[in-house]
């Protein structure tokens, strides 16, 4: 191999020397022109990143899901704190719910039919009447926001300031002959009216507050025995007397027997002060739904299947809700009078054989013999005399 020159040994080592030299300053940070990128710019990589991220995991967020009621309303009723107002004066109502599951119980009110432009009723339920209201009767809707066919109107009566005149002569009004006891249904609203202008405004009043204090009372005594009552909240029931049946058993149809079943709303005559004019139309002259009446049953059977077959078979409305809790049904109305209809504590109890039961009807197991009663409360059971929740 032939050997180099020292001329050529001197020119290798700078061009070596030129080249590393070149190399350092070429990747030199320091000597580079400095670079920035515009907010712009910036912006735009990011959402290029996003779009590249997104491409590869292909991630969608999920929907929110409205969140759904599944239950459904099956008796809606409105009621008022009283029966009439003043102009310029508030009127509270109240709406009333009864149905399975979950459910919205929100109501969407209004005043319908002829009234001061001024005169309305809010959200909360609140009947606002104008100073210049003209109109002696006023009346009010609910409607359910959760089923908008759950509909119920009331009317109260709109008591006008009598206007004197010191001119016209003095007068003796003619008063009109009083009803005794009604025997038609016409007679029976005349003696409505009349019960109804003997009783003040203040008067009623007085009677709803004390009303609702000895309901608050009732619920307050009932909560102190919770200790001695059954899982379906029942009180232990008293010696001798039926106890209660969860599960009656088999039906037994080949073995008819017989009871008897009455349902009476008599009590209601006696406090027209508290009743609901509405409906008038449906209350009975005397009070008498179903006369006391010889009726079959099959052993297995309930107070409650009894009653809901023979109001059936006879063509008297009844409507009914269970209550889990009770592990009982419970009768809201019979003959289109519910509970509330007149008054506070009004509504509806059963007594068999001279007893009130303490649990529900769905609970009690007709025996052979049986009188079944279906009677209307106006007092908590005190007027048809069940003292129980009034001592």
């Amino acid at each position: 191999m032939k050997k180099l020159t020292k001329k050529q040994k001197i020119i290798g080592l700078a061009i070596i020397t030129i080249l590393i030299a070149y190399s350092l300053l070429y990747n030199a940070d320091f000597l580079r022109k400095e670079q920035v990128a515009t907010e712009d710019q910036v912006k735009e990589l990011k959402e290029e990143e996003n779009k590249d991220l997104h491409s590869i995991t292909k991630y969608t967020p999920p929907e929110e899901e409205e969140e759904t009621l599944g239950g459904s309303i099956t008796t809606f009723y409105i009621s008022s704190e009283g029966e009439t107002v003043a102009p310029g004066g508030n009127l509270n109502f109240t709406g009333y719910f009864e149905g399975t599951g979950e459910f919205d119980r929100s109501i969407n009110w209004t005043v319908q039919g002829a009234h001061h432009p001024d005169t309305g009723i809010g959200n909360d339920g609140v009947l606002k009447v104008s100073p210049q209201e003209k109109n002696t009767e006023l009346f009010v809707r609910g409607v359910s926001q959760y089923d908008d066919s759950k509909v119920a109107e009331k009317s109260v009566a709109v008591t006008q300031p009598e206007v004197s005149n010191p001119s016209a002569p003095t007068t003796t009004p003619t008063k009109k002959a009083s009803v005794g006891k009604p025997k038609t249904k016409e007679e029976l609203k005349q003696k409505a009216q009349e019960v109804k202008q003997q009783v003040s405004t203040e008067e009623v009043a007085k009677k709803e507050e004390e009303a609702k204090k000895l309901k608050a009372q009732a619920i307050a005594k009932d909560q102190k025995n919770v200790g001695q009552k059954d899982k379906y909240l029942t009180d232990p029931t008293p010696e001798g007397k039926p106890k209660p049946v969860d599960d009656p058993g088999e039906i037994n149809k080949n073995n008819p027997q017989t009871a008897y079943l009455s349902v009476n709303c008599s009590t209601i005559l006696d406090h027209m002060d508290l009743f609901d004019m509405d409906k008038i139309d449906v209350l009975p002259v005397d009070g008498v739904i179903l006369g006391k009446t010889e009726v079959t049953f099959y052993p297995g059977e309930t107070v409650y299947d009894v009653l809901s077959r023979e109001m059936q078979n006879r063509k008297i409305h009844m409507e009914s809700t269970f209550t889990p809790i009770y592990n009982s049904a419970y009768i809201q109305g019979i003959n289109n009078l519910y509970e509330f209809d007149c008054g506070e504590l009004s509504g509806w109890m059963y007594r068999v054989n001279d007893w009130f039961p303490n649990y529900g009807v769905s609970r009690y197991a007709v025996q052979p013999g049986d009188n079944i009663e279906f009677l209307y409360t106006c007092e908590l059971g005190k007027d048809v005399g069940d003292n129980s929740m009034t001592k």
